[in-house]
């Protein structure tokens, strides 16, 4: 059996480390994370683009909604400061897709439950 194509493998680490990255990623970061030459995930990231499975938004790159599916599901619930404003996200992303409703509803309310009590942590100090 052949290896598998450089290039294909290039790309899939390119798209593993952008599935774990729901603000998306700067090319240097994407760089620094796959350890590739900045002109190769340069060139690949233009292939994705045109391909329409990643998309840049300023300096980020992100994948296109519709091929984030395949990254898992991600589960967000806000941490509040004192006053009420959200001060970051809570995020929980599993590595395939939640198939099952009650797994998803105990998913989501676990996370919910986490942001709630940093929440509280932060008030109270």
């Amino acid at each position: 059996m052949n290896p598998p194509n450089r290039s294909v493998r290039n790309a899939f680490s390119l798209l593993e480390l952008l599935s774990g990255s729901p603000d998306g990623l700067v090319l240097a970061r994407l760089v620094e994370a796959s350890g590739l030459p900045k002109t190769t995930v340069h060139r690949l990231l233009g292939t994705l683009t045109d391909l329409d499975i990643v998309c840049q938004t300023g300096t980020r790159y992100h994948l296109n909604a519709r091929w984030q599916r395949f990254g898992g599901d991600q589960f967000t619930a806000p941490i509040v400061s004192r006053d009420g404003q959200t001060l970051a996200g809570l995020t929980l992303r599993t590595r395939g897709p939640v198939s099952c409703d009650q797994t998803a509803a105990r998913l989501r309310r676990l996370v919910a439950d986490l942001a709630s009590a940093v929440s509280r942590q932060i008030r109270a100090s």
